[in-house]
């Protein structure tokens, strides 16, 4: 008999939400508990990464690329270029995997993570234009209901440790995309979990975009006002 151990583990109502979904696809409808057993060891068979072996083919390729990049005086990544091909005369292509580890991965952008970067960088965009356009005694008030965001608040980012591809994310929109140029000159780091207190303003902030009718941010003289900011920055 496998042994086992109990394991309590807490998720998010989206989280949760996605597994009953992909419950309500299998047709034994699992429980939850065996949703998620089975949603991990697909996961983890997945992530079993084949090891990098081209074929004879591919090794011509890479070979001839490598042959024309040596050739060309302009070319300063030498070092590159000879240990391709001598990964490909002596077979040790794990040493492209060790040295290339940005290149060998299996990492995909999620489309709905996606859409909440983007969605959080809008909201944060919104908050930053509303508070510059307060007055001083609206901000002084902001900054006397808010505890954290009060005072100037500014989008901090993401964790870089546990919500990496978020900060990922964001970090390649502004600075190669070029896009929510504002956030250009910060490190995006927040060094906190910020992305669960993200998703309750997001919520909040739907509620004020819908007593208005239309996003706020995008209405000429309808910039976040003081109280609609402190809604949204109390939620810290």
């Amino acid at each position: 008999m496998v042994k086992t151990e109990r394991f309590e583990l807490r998720l998010d109502e989206s989280t949760i939400d996605r597994i009953d979904a992909w419950r309500g696809e299998q047709r034994d409808l699992p429980s939850r508990a065996e949703a998620i057993r089975t949603l991990v060891y697909t996961g983890l068979e997945a992530g079993r990464r084949k090891a990098f072996r081209p074929t004879s083919s591919e090794k011509l390729i890479m070979w001839m690329l490598a042959e024309v990049l040596r050739q060309h005086k302009g070319y300063e990544d030498m070092k590159s270029v000879e240990l391709i091909q001598s990964a490909i005369y002596g077979g040790h292509f794990w040493g492209l995997e060790w040295e290339m580890s940005g290149i060998f991965h299996d990492e995909v952008d999620d489309p709905e993570a996606l859409d909440f970067v983007v969605d959080t960088m809008a909201m944060w965009r919104a908050i930053e234009w509303g508070y510059e356009k307060l007055s001083p005694e609206d901000r002084q008030r902001v900054e006397d209901q808010v505890k954290y965001w009060g005072k100037n608040p500014k989008f901090d980012g993401f964790d870089g440790n546990e919500e990496g591809r978020y900060m990922s994310m964001a970090k390649f929109m502004v600075e190669k995309l070029g896009r929510f140029e504002e956030f250009r000159d910060r490190s995006l780091n927040a060094h906190a979990n910020t992305v669960s207190t993200y998703r309750e303003m997001l919520q909040k902030y739907a509620e004020i975009e819908a007593r208005r009718g239309s996003p706020a941010y995008r209405r000429a003289g309808q910039l976040l006002n003081a109280d609609e900011l402190i809604e949204l920055l109390k939620l810290r």
